[in-house]
């Protein structure tokens, strides 16, 4: 009659069994009711396997093509995809059908000049016409009316030029920004740029860069600045008074000078929280402030200087006492 007992409980006598202690040391001892019973330890493992043996990357490169090694080079991997990947068009075997499929110059030409019409260019040079055509008609109607007497302003904007520029916000407070506008403000441009140049102020370098673009658009757009290039230069220096009182010489009346310089305030960047002491705290906004320049050539500043000169002269002298009536006399005091 066979013995029944579970195989979970025979293992555990097997272990607190005497001879479980006398196990052999390679990690496999037998129990009394042939259970087995293994152990793993570290000298189980035999480190000793593979010696001598090459590895299997050596093995692998051995059985490899003697081409593939050499693209382990950088350069000669270059070399490689240069030669394979820049290949001429006249090895290609549909070479006589892209011959045959190329258009001839003469027709690419003249299809070239065909684009540029009227009609393919209208969207571009006169998108709205309707509002052209109403915007001429009034014009004509008041130069009708004026009896065609142009104004002061119209005259000013025929002989004289102008650009306004106007810059992004930049992340600081008018009360900073404001101390290089006036830096500037009345300065020819190069001058003003060299003034930025070395100025120790943060946005100095912003505002340097926004006069450099300000200038060369009005160079670009505008035709300003090209007295030397056209040859429009006097004769004699012409000497005038600024605006300040200070006397300067101009040789190029197409120089470029900055008329106008101002800021304006831009919208808040974010607030942050100013903690103080006995538990109180306030908010701190940050500021952003935008940099506007107006430059004009010094045609202008010689005209107004000639409309002071003819305003003064138009006064004439002073007198101390002038011959005029007096009203109001009383005989007592006013006061």
């Amino acid at each position: 009659m066979s013995l029944r007992l579970a195989t979970r409980r025979l293992a555990l006598s097997s272990q607190s069994s005497p001879a479980s202690l006398l196990a052999p040391i390679n990690g496999v001892s037998h129990g009394t009711a042939g259970v087995l019973n293994q152990r793993r330890h570290k000298w189980s493992i035999n480190v000793f396997k593979g010696w001598g043996k090459s590895s299997s990357k050596e093995s692998g490169d051995r059985g490899q093509d003697p081409s593939a090694s050499e693209l382990d080079d950088p350069k000669k991997r270059q070399q490689f995809l240069q030669r394979n990947m820049r290949g001429g068009v006249e090895d290609n075997i549909f070479q006589d059908e892209i011959e045959a499929a190329k258009p001839a110059p003469d027709a690419q030409a003249a299809q070239t000049t065909e684009e540029r019409t009227k009609e393919s260019l209208a969207m571009v040079v006169d998108p709205d016409a309707r509002s052209r055509i109403r915007w001429q008609r009034r014009k004509v109607i008041q130069s009708v009316r004026r009896n065609g007497q142009l104004t002061r302003e119209e005259k000013i904007k025929m002989t004289e030029r102008e650009l306004i520029h106007k810059s992004d916000f930049f992340p600081t407070s008018v009360k900073k920004l404001v101390m290089l506008a006036r830096q500037i403000a009345g300065k020819p441009v190069d001058e003003a740029i060299q003034q930025m140049k070395w100025s120790k102020k943060k946005f100095a370098a912003e505002v340097k860069y926004h006069l450099e673009e300000a200038r060369d658009m009005a160079v670009v757009r505008r035709g300003m600045g090209l007295g030397k290039v056209n040859g429009d230069i006097l004769d004699k220096p012409r000497k005038v008074r600024t605006k300040d009182g200070k006397w300067i010489e101009i040789e190029d009346p197409t120089r470029l000078y900055v008329a106008q310089s101002w800021v304006g305030r831009g919208p808040w960047r974010g607030k942050e929280i100013d903690y103080k002491g006995r538990g109180r705290m306030g908010v701190i906004q940050h500021p952003s402030t935008s940099f506007t320049v107006i430059l004009k050539e010094e045609k202008t500043r010689i005209r107004e200087y000639e409309e002071e000169k003819a305003k003064e002269a138009e006064k004439g002298p002073w007198v101390h006492l002038p011959n005029r009536k007096v009203h109001g006399q009383r005989p007592y005091y006013s006061w």
